[in-house]
């Protein structure tokens, strides 16, 4: 995989398809987590859609990427430090998503 957004054709589940519990409220978005662990795992349009949103704390390596901006900085805690603060920044969404 590459990136935290896949297309539906590129994601390859290789275990635990069966665990899967999905959530999808009215006119949101997809919430797909572990069943047994309560974890979140991907999100977006999935399964039937185009795109996926993959939570990185699910894979188990490196996902060979790395972050390209900052997006709610309007809603972190006062306390939450952006060390990456070259990275463009969005007091919400990312416009261009």
């Amino acid at each position: 995989m590459r990136g935290s957004r896949q297309t539906a054709a590129g994601l390859q589940l290789l275990q635990g398809e069966k665990l899967i519990s999905v959530y999808r409220s009215a006119g949101g978005a997809t919430k797909a987590f572990c069943s047994m662990s309560g974890s979140s795992l991907f999100g977006g349009t999935w399964p039937e859609g185009s795109e996926i949103s993959v939570r990185l704390g699910s894979l188990d390596g490196d996902p060979g990427m790395r972050p390209q901006y900052h997006s709610f900085v309007g809603s972190k805690a006062p306390w939450d430090e952006l060390p990456d603060y070259w990275l463009p920044q969005f007091e919400e969404q990312n416009p261009d998503e």
